[in-house]
């Protein structure tokens, strides 16, 4: 069974964000008590031959490890702290791509913090305030610099302390160190002081903004997002929120709403900004997902670091992975190993001698009479935040006949990571004992998993404005249910709109904007009003339309959407 900590983990990092080497509890503490050089020699001894005897992705970039540790041996024996000693523990196993792995038991010198929370939008980053109700300048939403250097060096700067995996990782996870804002401003020879000005740009890129804000006193947290639960949609769409994988909560939450959302006639799963936990959420899943007469799916191999720590079932107990030929497996597992292990060709050879056999995780349908087949549009919501068993996942729904990714790619990290404590000081080393790689070869750790449709989030989705990622679900189950493709039906929108005139007709003081929609070939089925209309931004969701029409990409449908809504609006 998964231990307790292993829980603790999961929630500490689902709340608090991930920062390499402290928690929250530790970044406010005094600094470590000063240690004995030999008792900071004998924990660099331990790290190497961790590194070296269990970390399984050791090999799998070309980063000098030993030229690392060996200069800060000299360091060692030149005198340090023991601060700074965890900090360059740190800065070492960050140079390797396992994304799991880091150094805990040190802290971070004191000082000032952001004010503010940022998140990434592409190329650029979007800045708003931690209660996520307004940006830091109204029509502002997007950062450029901090104490007058872009915030891109300041990406660079935290980068250092970061394991080398995806581009979408890293980015990530050097907005969440960047909370420590007095630390990376004495790395970068900025000075400290009580204040920070920021400079801020609007949605073109062309306005800028400068504010001067006062520090925070510590890190401030970011929630996971977005809010809200399990429900069933407008438009009759089905809307299952797993914001976790940790096993107590997924699972009951699976079993709880598939049967409440069996007549749907679609399915939205949301695991955006979850981190990871365990694998059993995707077992039950895909239960409902697949064909009573789907073959077994294989789609993920991995293999263990040989060590004397490692049971022969490693990958077992917490992994649900098996060698080819263990007994686990029935005739019709066995035939879709072998049908797997056809085309699955590593990116990274395994080094010879150092690893087990491979071993396959295997999808297959629940014998449960309480479990049905849920055969309609299923789209699965993900972003970079999607991480670990997110990425497994993630990774077992893709292809799936009827099932969609949809948003942006996930940070890539599959390690079973183990502790191993650095001799008699308060350092602990994590580092992966499993190589895990995808279908098509690629390792999860440097890649992620790639959405089929990549959707990015507007910056008004971060303060609890417009959702356009689940916009653009619901609109797409609405066409596949119809059976209508969505670019045939805008195309269709828009010749209708040219064969009608414009009405100059005004709407009645109630509102409705029944007419003027069915100008532009849209269907209601129920009266709107112009208030909630105008408010939520033409959001899908409340019409249970088949057309695309909130994507702000198709401008032609987009102005015709608009000039509806203001040939439609009233007073209050």
């Amino acid at each position: 069974m998964r231990s307790r900590s292993s829980a603790i983990l999961t929630v500490l990092a689902l709340f608090c964000g991930f920062l390499p080497g402290l928690s929250r509890a530790q970044d406010r503490s005094p600094l470590l008590p000063e240690l004995k050089r030999e008792e900071l020699s004998h924990a660099l001894d331990v790290f190497k031959i961790a590194l070296d005897e269990r970390w399984s992705y050791r090999h799998a970039n070309a980063a000098d490890f030993d030229a690392a540790i060996a200069a800060l041996r000299k360091r060692v024996e030149a005198g340090i702290s023991s601060d700074e000693l965890g900090i360059e523990l740190q800065r070492i196993i960050a140079l390797g791509i396992d994304g799991h792995a880091r150094v805990s038991g040190y802290r971070l010198p004191p000082g000032g913090c952001l004010p503010f929370l940022i998140e990434a939008h592409g190329d650029r980053f979007v800045a708003f305030h931690p209660e996520r109700r307004s940006f830091l300048a109204d029509g502002f939403p997007f950062l450029t610099k901090i104490d007058g250097k872009p915030v891109g060096e300041w990406c660079a700067a935290a980068a250092g302390l970061v394991p080398k995996g995806s581009p979408q990782y890293i980015r990530h996870r050097c907005l969440g160190l960047l909370r420590e804002l007095d630390y990376w401003r004495g790395l970068m020879n900025l000075p400290k002081k009580d204040r920070v000005e920021v400079e801020l740009a609007d949605q073109d890129g062309r306005a800028r903004k400068t504010l001067t804000l006062p520090v925070a006193q510590s890190p401030l947290a970011s929630e996971v997002w977005p809010l809200g639960g399990s429900r069933r949609l407008e438009g009759n769409i089905g809307y299952l929120r797993l914001a976790s994988m940790d096993e107590t909560t997924s699972v009951p939450e699976i079993k709880q709403w598939m049967p409440k959302l069996r007549d749907t006639a679609g399915l939205i799963v949301d695991v955006r900004d979850n981190n990871g936990g365990e694998r059993d959420a995707l077992l039950l899943l895909y239960s409902y997902l697949a064909a009573p007469d789907d073959p077994p799916r294989v789609f993920t191999a991995a293999a263990y670091r040989l060590h004397s720590a490692h049971k022969e079932n490693h990958l077992a107990e917490n992994h649900f992975m098996y060698r080819a030929d263990a007994k686990e497996w029935s005739p019709k597992d066995r035939q879709a190993i072998v049908e797997f292990t056809k085309t699955f060709k590593p990116q990274w050879e395994l080094p010879k001698g150092q690893f087990s056999d491979w071993h396959y995780m295997v999808l297959r349908r629940r014998d449960d009479p309480d479990i049905f087949h849920y055969g309609k549009p299923v789209m699965v919501l993900m972003n970079a935040k999607c991480f670990s068993a997110t990425d497994i996942f993630l990774a077992g729904l893709k292809g799936m006949k009827n099932v969609t990714l949809l948003g942006t790619p996930s940070s890539g990290g599959s390690a079973y990571t183990q502790e191993v404590p650095l001799g008699a000081t308060p350092f602990v080393v994590r580092i992966g004992s499993m190589a895990s790689f995808q279908a098509d070869g690629k390792l999860f750790d440097r890649n992620g998993v790639q959405p089929d449709v990549v959707v990015e989030p507007v910056p008004e989705y971060y303060i609890g404005g417009r959702d356009n990622v689940l916009e653009e679900a619901v609109t797409r189950i609405l066409a596949q249910a119809g059976a209508v493709p969505v670019a045939a039906e805008e195309e269709r929108s828009r010749e209708r709109l040219q064969r009608q005139p414009r009405s100059s007709t005004k709407p009645s003081r109630s509102g409705t904007v029944t007419r003027h929609l069915r100008l532009v070939g849209l269907t209601t089925r129920c009266t709107l009003k112009i208030c909630p209309f105008v408010r939520q931004q033409v959001r899908a969701a409340n019409w249970g339309l088949q057309v695309r029409f909130a994507s702000q990409r198709r401008a032609p449908l987009w102005s015709q959407l608009n000039w509806a809504i203001q040939a439609a609006r009233v007073s209050n």
